[in-house]
């Protein structure tokens, strides 16, 4: 599970393969199925080579095995309320697994976290909030839990907030790295250009990107600002990591906003998980006028 939150692909991937080492060896050992639930969630975040569609099943696959193992596993319960609001859209199925999950484990970290990630999606702060404040005081070494702290005060535009939180959770790992893209587009919203590029360099460095691709987004932003450092962005995201998300995200604030459906509907075909995110993230307000943006928001939360 540690491994699992660590949050890239080479770590998610080990996680699944531990885990699977450990249902091989005792095939009854339902905490081990629950978490492999979860695990298969965290790989379909980091590639494309594999499916949402794909990872989805293998989750929901595990959860069952768990739960017939044991129906009343809060951990089971958890991770079918993450794969119904993520992958499923049933939004109201997930409410009711989230709060199943506390009730049967009220001290379970993870179940707090997760209804606080679907509280986020559903625009409901206060209790996003509270749910997240309640994980965070059950296991505070977690940089995932602290993280997502700051992420419930990104969606909610207090940006000064997030920033505090993302550069606290720097300060427990540095090499949690993809705290630095959320760090970078709080501060980007927040006006603070220069600081933002300054947190977008420490994430080029995170990714060991080459020093020739360095000087050209200096001198982007020399020349165009952060406006400029976006557009370079979007020509390089497959060599200095982004996803499809982001690059809607960033031509959403460069205003070029078919592109930005385009990528919007990809992930929408896909079921990507960002999608349960779009009525509240603050780098899609730019669309949020337009005609496209509410038929793509029904057609995610309408059943």
């Amino acid at each position: 599970m540690y491994l699992a939150n660590n949050r890239n692909l080479g770590d998610s991937l080990q996680a699944v393969d531990v885990l699977e080492r450990a249902v091989s060896l005792d095939p009854d050992y339902e905490y081990a199925w629950a978490g492999l639930a979860y695990a298969h969630r965290t790989v379909s975040l980091f590639t494309t080579s594999v499916s949402t569609q794909e990872t989805y099943q293998k989750s929901i696959a595990a959860i069952n095995k768990a739960l017939s193992i044991d129906e009343n596993l809060s951990e089971a319960h958890s991770a079918l309320c993450e794969n119904k609001y993520l992958y499923e859209w049933d939004f109201a199925g997930a409410e009711t697994e989230c709060k199943r999950a506390i009730e049967l484990d009220a001290n379970s970290s993870q179940a707090h976290e997760i209804y606080a990630r679907f509280l986020m999606g559903r625009g409901r702060p206060d209790e996003a909030i509270q749910e997240i404040e309640t994980a965070v005081d059950l296991e505070p070494a977690s940089r995932f839990n602290q993280r997502n702290y700051g992420r419930a005060l990104f969606y909610q535009r207090r940006y000064a907030e997030a920033v505090t939180q993302f550069e606290r959770v720097l300060q427990m790992d540095q090499s949690f790295s993809y705290t630095y893209s959320w760090l970078t587009s709080a501060l980007a919203l927040e006006g603070d250009e220069a600081r933002a590029f300054e947190s977008f360099q420490k994430l080029l460095a995170s990714r060991k990107v080459d020093e020739a691709t360095v000087q050209v987004f200096k001198k982007a932003f020399q020349t165009s600002g952060w406006r400029g450092v976006l557009s370079e962005w979007l020509k390089r995201t497959d060599q200095i990591g982004g996803s499809v998300f982001d690059r809607a995200c960033y031509n959403a604030q460069l205003g070029n906003k078919d592109e930005a459906f385009r990528y919007l509907e990809q992930l929408y075909e896909r079921r990507e998980i960002w999608m349960a995110y779009l009525r509240v993230d603050p780098r899609l307000d730019p669309l949020r006028n337009d005609p496209r943006f509410n038929d793509l928001l029904r057609r995610v939360e309408v059943k």
